[in-house]
This record gives structure tokens, sequence and C-alpha cells, in this order.
């Protein structure tokens, strides 16, 4: 498996699991959305904001190579139909940037300067792994905080994903 597959396959995932998350945030009534509980960004609402904002963020970083807005500015942004847009802007984009993705493109470093302000250079293909794992890391606190609520998740391991994708699903769809 190439490095743009294994890529590609974990953006189909990525977009997967933020799309069950969401689903799964509808069943929130506003104030649980918005309920601090301990999270990195203390509420659902706040890392399913923050998710979206670095998707928007490092997409902007690949595209133009700039951050047009910083990321607490965009991840400022709160309800819940805000941020499924944030959502869908971000996985709408990121399937348009695919589309002319190569193996060359995820071998070049790309320099950037972090949200503290640090310039640094990274394969482009360590940024996109790490932003996939960013919000699985974030998509299981809020995960927790819904527990904690008694309003839990579906399990959303990548193992599940591929299943689905398989069987034709909607993980195919991705």
């Amino acid at each position: 498996m190439s490095k743009l597959e294994m890529v590609r396959g974990l953006y189909g995932y990525n977009e997967w699991a933020n799309n069950h998350v969401l689903a799964a945030a509808t069943r929130l009534t506003d104030e649980e959305f918005s309920r601090k509980q301990g999270a990195s960004f203390e509420s659902v609402e706040g890392n399913l904001a923050h998710i979206a904002a670095a998707q928007i963020i490092w997409l902007q970083r690949w595209t133009v190579g700039t951050n047009p807005k910083s990321i607490m500015e965009t991840q400022s942004i709160r309800g819940l139909s805000a941020i499924q847009g944030m959502f869908a802007q971000s996985h709408d984009g990121l399937r348009e940037f695919f589309k002319s993705l190569t193996e060359q493109r995820l071998a070049e470093a790309l320099a950037y300067t972090d949200s503290r302000g640090n310039a640094n250079e990274r394969p482009m293909w360590q940024l996109m792994a790490h932003l996939a794992n960013h919000g699985t890391h974030h998509r299981a606190e809020t995960a927790m905080a819904m527990g904690a609520m008694v309003k839990p998740m579906r399990e959303l391991d990548y193992v599940f994903f591929e299943l689905e994708r398989d069987r034709g699903g909607e993980a195919g769809a991705s």
C-alpha cells in the first residue's frame, strides 16, 4: 500500500468518524452540548469546534500556505449547526484536495507556522497523519463526555469503518 492510499484511507475514516460524532451530538440538548465536561476544550461543543477548526487551518496551510484566520478565532464558533457547517466545509475541501494529491507531494516538506508562532517544516504525509490522529484524540474525549451524560456514541474504531466500507455501507461513500 502506498502512502497516498494510506492517507486517503485515514481521511475516509476521519470523515466517517466525524459524521458519527456529529450525529450523536444531535441527540444532546443545547445545555448538554455546551456543558463543561473536563475535555480539552471543555465541552462536546468546544471539542467539535476545535476538530473542525484544525481541519480548516491545516487544509489552508496545505493549499494556500498560510493561516488566514487563527485557530483560536476559527474554533470560537458555537452552535451545532455552525459546527456542522464547518465540518461540511472542511470535508468538502479535503476531498477536493485529495483529487490532486500525489505521492510526490506527500513526500515534500511543508514549511508552516504553528498556532504558537513557531516556524516548522515536516513532510506532508506526517502532517496529514498528525491531523487524522488529532481528530481521533478529540473524538475520544468527546465520546467520554457524552458517556458521562449517559448519551454514549457508537464505537468508532478504524476496523468498523473498513468493515462497513468492504460491505458497501455508508463508509463506502466517504
